[in-house]
Formats: C-alpha cells, structure tokens, sequence
C-alpha cells in the first residue's frame, strides 16, 4: 500500500458507541481516494491506557475508538508490525480540508441537520454582514474562540454525522443530555448510537480510554450540548 497521507480533515468511524470530536490537531494520516467519503483507511492512533480487568496493559486508539492489548493483538503486533488494533482496515467517513468555522466572526449563526443529513449553516459576517451559507457533511468549529468550553489542548471540534444524528436522535426521545468530561484529561465525552440513547453514569473517554468517569446522574453525553448551551440556535 503507499505511503499514508497526512492532510487536515476530519474522520469518523463507521460503527462506534463512542467518539472523538475534541482534537488536538486538526490533520489525519491515512489512505483517501477523494476529498469525502466513507472509504477512507486511516492509521490508529494508539496511546497507553491502562490495564484490562487480568491485569494485562492495555492501549487505546483515538482513531478507531477500541482497545488494544488482547493476546490476538499481540501475535498481530509481533508477526507484522507496527502496533496497530483491530479496527484499523475498517473503513472509515472522512473529509479532507473542512470549513474551519470561528464563532467569534459572525452573528445570527444557525446550525442543523438538514433531512438529507448534511448540516445547514447560516452566519452573517461581523465585517459587512456578509451572508455565509453552507450544506456541509462534516464541520469543524475552532476551539480558539470558545475559551473556557473545553480544555486548551483542544484546537477544533469537529462536527460529523454519527455526533449530528446522534444528537437529534437523544433530542427527539427526550434523553436527560449534558456533557460529561474526562477524570483522567478533561476531554469532553461522546454518546453514538444506542448509547445516545440510553442514559447511563458510566463514560467511557474517547480521547484515552479512561473508562471509569461518572456523572453525577444517568446522561446522554455530547460535546455538541455545550454548544447547544453557548449558542440556542444551533440544533
């Protein structure tokens, strides 16, 4: 296979009850066939993540959103390096160059999740009330704007279909939502699929693995509630 890209852009697993949408970089690596899609193989991002219930270490990956570390893992790893988890050919959506959107430089700003899902934004420019108008399958909002939202390692928050739905879906049952951040790094945790529906105090952290943060009562997380919070119009 040739050598892995690294462009800024967005991806999203296909299939996860959990998420990653607070970044601390705004650029992926991994194999892309056009500029979006659902095709695209990206490379794990691994890091430490404490132990399994035996004792055994264990890793996360950021990227596929799964644990590495089980004994097939480690034959894996050592008859073909490198480290990589179980996940990492499964396909993947994607975006390459998305719209970077900074808050701060608009007013009357409206953001859904249009039928076909794509998300709807509307702003007009602080500078001349230029009307900004895009259908977007995937959005990233630059955290520099948001002091005080999320950690200061975060440098985007990236918007992306599964997080859309999942929010519209948790609205539209009535789920107790809010965000439930990290005990180990603050990192903002996410709900997908069943799991944004079924509230539950146990979260588990997208960003490292940490499986062991509980909110104080049975939630719905999502990153894009404390959006909702700062700005009513959006969703």
């Amino acid at each position: 296979m040739a050598t892995p890209l690294t462009l800024p852009g967005i991806c999203w697993p296909l299939q996860a009850s959990t998420g990653h949408l607070a970044v601390t970089t705004s650029h992926i690596t991994g194999h892309f066939r056009a500029g979006a899609g659902l095709d695209a193989i990206i490379v794990c991002d691994l890091l430490p993540a404490g132990k399994f219930r035996n004792g055994a270490a264990r890793h996360w990956c950021r990227t596929h959103q799964c644990y590495w570390g089980t004994q097939a893992d480690l034959a894996g790893w050592q008859a073909t390096q490198p480290m990589r988890c179980r996940q990492h050919a499964s396909p993947m959506g994607y975006v390459l160059y998305p719209e970077l959107f900074d808050p701060m430089q608009f007013h009357a700003t409206t953001l859904r999740l249009g039928p076909e899902g794509l998300l709807q934004l509307r702003a007009r420019s602080d500078d001349g009330g230029t009307l900004l108008a895009r259908e977007l399958v995937a959005l990233a909002i630059d955290c520099r704007a948001l002091p005080g939202l999320f950690p200061h390692d975060i440098v985007q928050l990236n918007i992306t279909p599964p997080a859309a739905l999942a929010l519209a879906a948790a609205l539209q049952a009535g789920a107790p939502l809010a965000c439930s951040d990290c005990a180990r790094c603050g990192h903002p945790h996410l709900d997908l699929g069943s799991f944004a529906l079924a509230p539950h105090r146990r979260h588990s952290c997208g960003h490292c693995g940490h499986d062991a943060s509980h909110s104080a009562t049975a939630i719905v997380s999502t990153p894009l509630w404390r959006l909702r919070q700062r700005y009513p119009q959006w969703f």
